[in-house]
């Protein structure tokens, strides 16, 4: 039977657009059904062999046109005549069947992602619950959630953000429990986004969509914990998920939503309030701590029985002392986690010795400033969130900086300005602050109190 112009011409455009001389990978298999030509189209490095087996195999002896759908399913099957989107999808994956009297490309899902396996996630880690985490594939990470939520209600919205990329992005969130307006305006920017690749994925998408170059606090929350992400989509917020990334964004949040930490809710609410003070209170002192005593000790009037006090005078001001050490303590935790984990106990026996003794010897530091940088150091490890401590780190040096010039003045200024700024913070349309400003005291206790049925991460 002779060709449809269809089919000749998507045929020849598809070996120039898939460069089926150049890409190794790129394959066009001839193929016959009922002694009648076909051509399959796909890329064996994303493809399941498994599958582009059974759909040779079972071309044989099939109608293809009539019984395509119940004869040789492997997966979702499609019909298009978009000769842009067919490419796109073969691109991504997706088998291309071409009948030679057929006005139309038959699209086969076969996609098989290379992915490594589910694992815990390292910077989420539990002593009890469930130990799976997300990974670089996106169907892997939405069958998470679905394992999790079975709900009529539950939506996933899917995107392709990047003219050359072709990024896939999915929009996950539940129909009774969203907040209408914000998931249009989500749905707005992403249909909007005009970018050439997403070449850091969910942080670059972060960046378009929510201005984040413009905040220094972090304004969306990340997560790897499927059973996290899943009680956020009850709680009437949305996930922002992207193909290879092993983290999601969970939209809208406030500053207390990074401070909160799935370990609290595998406890009794008694010890989960327990944790949950502690790890507020050292969130504070990761702040607010060498400030405030830069800010104390250089004023004379200060009682030695109230606060760890200089014991003698040195020729470094204690501000360039703290500023060395808190130096010091960055570089030993940039080389650790830039280091192999066969050699981070060698550096941090390295780093104890010229820290502490050497360098107290010298008289490069005194004792209490390596006793205060050290436990505010530790403090700040206590952050669930990596991007709000990072925030923090930077609060803390400009707190620093007004109280080495103004003393105790320049510290209350600071910390009125640092807390008036956050006020004006708003995403969405909700207060970066809720629910402390505005003042809500039904939730504002569940800031600091893990109640009975609480499921707010």
């Amino acid at each position: 039977m002779k060709k449809t112009t269809f089919a000749v011409m998507l045929d020849s455009y598809l070996k120039i657009g898939m460069k089926i001389n150049n890409n190794f990978d790129a394959v066009r298999r001839e193929v016959k059904y009922k002694g009648k030509n076909g051509v399959l189209y796909f890329l064996s490095t994303l493809t399941s062999s498994v599958q582009i087996m059974g759909i040779i195999e079972s071309l044989v002896n099939v109608d293809i046109t009539k019984y395509v759908s119940k004869e040789i399913y492997v997966g979702p099957i499609s019909y298009d005549d978009d000769y842009k989107n067919i490419l796109k999808l073969c691109l991504s994956g997706v088998a291309c069947l071409i009948l030679d009297d057929y006005d139309k490309a038959i699209m086969i899902e076969t996609r098989e992602y290379p992915t490594r396996s589910i694992s815990e996630p390292t910077t989420e880690k539990t002593i009890r619950g469930s130990k799976d985490g997300f990974n670089e594939s996106i169907n892997t990470n939405i069958g998470l959630i679905r394992r999790r939520i079975r709900d009529k209600n539950l939506t996933i919205d899917l995107f392709s953000i990047g003219k050359k990329s072709k990024t896939d992005v999915a929009l996950i969130y539940l129909d009774d429990c969203v907040d209408e307006k914000i998931k249009n305006e989500i749905k707005l920017k992403l249909n909007n986004i005009d970018v050439d690749s997403l070449v850091m994925s969910d942080r670059a998408l972060e960046e378009i969509i929510f201005k984040q170059n413009k905040s220094l606090f972090p304004l969306v929350r990340y997560t790897e914990r499927p059973d996290v992400a899943s009680i956020e989509l009850y709680q009437g917020k949305m996930i922002i998920m992207v193909d290879t990334s092993a983290s999601v964004i969970i939209t809208p949040t406030t500053i207390f939503d990074h401070v909160h930490h799935v370990e609290e809710y595998r406890e009794s609410p008694f010890s989960g309030t327990f944790l949950r003070l502690i790890r507020n209170l050292a969130i504070i002192l990761s702040i607010f701590l060498i400030p405030l005593w830069l800010a104390l000790v250089t004023e004379t009037d200060i009682n030695n029985y109230f606060i760890l006090k200089p014991s003698k005078e040195t020729a470094i001001p204690i501000i360039v002392q703290i500023l060395l050490a808190e130096l010091f303590m960055e570089m030993i935790r940039i080389a650790i986690v830039h280091t192999p984990s066969e050699l981070t106990s060698a550096i941090s026996m390295v780093s104890a010795i010229i820290l502490g003794s050497v360098s107290i010897e010298l008289e490069i530091f005194l004792p209490e400033i390596l006793v205060y940088v050290s436990f505010e150091t530790i403090a700040s490890f206590a952050t669930p969130s990596y991007e709000l401590s990072n925030a923090n780190k930077l609060t803390k040096y400009y707190l620093l900086f007004l109280t080495a010039l103004f003393g105790r003045v320049g510290f209350l200024i600071g910390t009125t300005i640092f807390i008036c700024y956050l006020s004006s913070v708003n995403i969405l349309g909700i207060p970066y602050l809720y629910p402390i400003v505005p003042f809500d005291i039904r939730k504002a206790g569940s800031l600091f109190f893990r109640r009975k049925g609480n499921k707010t991460l």
